[in-house]
């Protein structure tokens, strides 16, 4: 399976982040669009109080079908082989027994046109594999991660 063809296994995207107050919603929305293709239109937001009482917004969005497999073509295709090496080598901690492969990317990293890795002040993603796909699939998407079935 070719890294950058690899949304073909994935049948929705979810997204999701924080937007502080510090940060311009407006930018955010447009490196989603720009970075990882994802419209304005589907994005959902909350504004919610943060600790402080500052404003935040919760961004959400969610997309089926080709919509979903060109993001996941784009978000996989983007990362670096350090970012999936990573993921090879933790893959349980990016997958559940629910047909699903999580990956959280910089925010940061994503307003300057790149996708990279990230724990905090992330974008959250999940991408759900159909569920009569779900072990095959994974093992496949597994092994694509490094171009071989071995490392």
């Amino acid at each position: 399976m070719d890294m950058k063809k690899i949304g073909s296994v994935f049948t929705s995207v979810e997204v999701g982040l924080i937007v502080h107050a510090t940060e311009s919603l407006d930018k955010i929305i447009d490196a989603l669009s720009s970075t990882l293709g994802i419209r304005s239109s589907i994005l959902t937001k909350e504004i919610l109080n943060g600790h402080h009482g500052n404003e935040i917004v919760l961004l959400k969005g969610s997309v089926v079908g080709d919509d979903a497999r060109n993001l996941a073509d784009r978000l996989m295709g983007s990362l670096s082989s350090e970012d999936l090496l990573r993921i090879y080598k933790d893959f349980d901690l990016y997958t559940d027994n629910r047909s699903s492969f999580y990956v959280r990317i910089s925010k940061q990293e994503m307003v300057k046109g790149r996708i990279r890795l990230s724990q905090s002040d992330a974008v959250r993603i999940r991408l759900k594999i159909a569920r009569q796909m779900h072990k095959a699939s994974l093992e496949e998407f597994r092994s694509a991660l490094v171009g071989s079935d071995e490392v």
